[in-house]
């Protein structure tokens, strides 16, 4: 009878453990290696900060379309800060398009509060908004033209702190080219502080703001690269 040697069989065993590991590659589930990418339609913005300095030159109001600052009459913010009455008190964020009937105007936005008091940590995470009650969001979700609706900013807050989240709709960029995309975004105080507590100059704070910019309720920085 013919003897096959150890050298053969340990060869052909090897062979075959090549062979499975080249076929296991070809087969292997590409989300095991998950690839992310920046997400194209999202825009993130840090800190952006409004302050109302002085009656001429105060930096109150915020195009959220690009995240920046703006003088108060400037016709392309979306929302200014104000306080209740002139009195150096009770802050919030208005309407662009009626800022104390100052002209030019700016654009007409709308907001409803998805949280009253969420950490950094969980608007960090927030990707979706589920307190609509639908998988998108709708121009009736957004109820109100300014937060004073859910009660007033006050300082100091400190960076880190836990502080409402609202979700915002840009009706007039909207209205102003109908044929574009909706553009939502989510947006949360990041800090505040008066140097002149309850006189009219010296209040200033700052946001946080994630938009979408195809009409989408997805707010995620990052996507799969294969979405």
């Amino acid at each position: 009878m013919k003897t096959i040697s150890k050298f053969s069989v340990l060869s052909v065993m090897g062979a075959l453990a090549i062979f499975f590991a080249v076929v296991s590659g070809c087969n292997e589930d590409p989300t095991n290696n998950p690839v992310y990418i920046d997400n194209p339609n999202v825009s993130s913005y840090d800190s952006i900060w409004v302050e109302e300095d002085s009656i001429t030159t105060s930096f109150t109001g915020i195009n959220l379309l690009t995240g920046s600052t703006v003088i108060s009459t400037d016709g392309s913010r979306d929302c200014s800060l104000n306080d209740q009455n002139n009195a150096g008190i009770n802050f919030f964020l208005q309407n662009g398009e009626t800022f104390n009937n100052l002209l030019p105007p700016g654009y007409e936005i709308r907001f409803f509060r998805v949280d009253p008091n969420m950490t950094v940590q969980s608007y960090d995470t927030l990707s979706r908004i589920y307190g609509t009650g639908q998988d998108t969001l709708r121009p009736i979700d957004f109820t109100e033209n300014g937060t004073e609706a859910w009660g007033y900013f006050t300082a100091p807050l400190l960076i880190g702190s836990s502080a409402p989240v609202y979700c915002f709709w840009l009706k007039g960029r909207k209205d102003a080219i109908p044929s574009s995309k909706n553009v939502y975004g989510i947006l949360q105080p990041r800090e505040a502080t008066d140097r002149d507590p309850n006189n009219v100059y010296g209040y200033r704070m700052s946001f946080r703001v994630r938009i979408n910019t195809n009409g989408e309720n997805d707010f995620r920085e990052q996507i799969l690269s294969t979405e």
